[in-house]
């Protein structure tokens, strides 16, 4: 059973293409996710940054000249875990996200990017509110507990 995610947080670093031996490529960056609430006070308690790697889907991959390190993006795709065994010699395991969509967040000082969301292909964007803001002025109020970036 697939496990279906959306998440926003920042790119990492630039994404990055792997050939194969066979000819196949696969286009991945990393996203960090940031992790904490809100206090009674309202405050923001940080409880550090997940990182999670992208691997971009065909349809997802039209939208990869726009991610650069820093930008803001809304992903939705499905998630996996991924083991490996490091050089040293131990155990690790990554958060993998399949991403079948990718968007663009702006942040306050931003405009708004030229491109709503990405579906299966351009022409399948979501409808942007009315405004300056594409989202709807969703902000802090959008029920995730997650700081302005």
């Amino acid at each position: 059973m697939a496990v279906n995610i959306a998440f926003k947080g920042n790119v990492g670093k630039d994404p990055e293409t792997h050939t194969f031996n066979n000819g196949n490529t696969v286009t991945t960056f990393s996203v960090g996710v940031s992790q904490g609430y809100y206090d009674q006070q309202r405050q923001w308690v940080d409880q550090g940054t997940m990182w999670v790697t992208v691997e971009c889907s065909p349809a997802a991959s039209h939208e990869l000249p726009w991610v650069h390190k820093g930008s803001k993006v809304l992903v939705t795709g499905l998630l996996s875990q991924r083991f490996y065994t490091r050089k040293d010699g131990t155990q690790g395991s990554e958060l993998r996200v399949y991403a079948q969509a990718l968007g663009f967040l702006h942040r306050k000082d931003d405009q708004p990017p030229a491109s709503g969301f990405a579906g299966a292909d351009r022409g399948q964007s979501q409808p942007q509110a009315s405004g300056a803001d594409p989202w709807g002025g969703a902000g802090r109020a959008d029920g995730f507990g997650e700081p302005d970036f």
